[in-house]
């Protein structure tokens, strides 16, 4: 039983891994090229647009390098 709940433990532990995520990319918007939110890259490889108000629909996005 202990073995059980030690490798239950240990799996929870490994599905709950931190997840760490970097803005790679700038959104704005099309039409007023405005900042509408950022792309981020999470360590998981995974992404996911970060909005600064509410999700746009025509967008168009720049890598964050050519903003710096």
């Amino acid at each position: 039983m202990a073995q059980t709940k030690n490798a239950q433990q240990r799996a929870c532990e490994n599905t709950m891994a931190r997840l760490t995520g970097e803005p790679i990319m700038r959104i704005l918007c099309k039409k007023t090229d405005t900042l509408v939110g950022y792309l981020y890259q999470w360590n998981n490889g995974d992404l996911q647009p970060a909005w600064l108000d509410t999700a746009k629909a025509e967008v168009r996005y720049e890598p964050i390098s050519v903003a710096a």
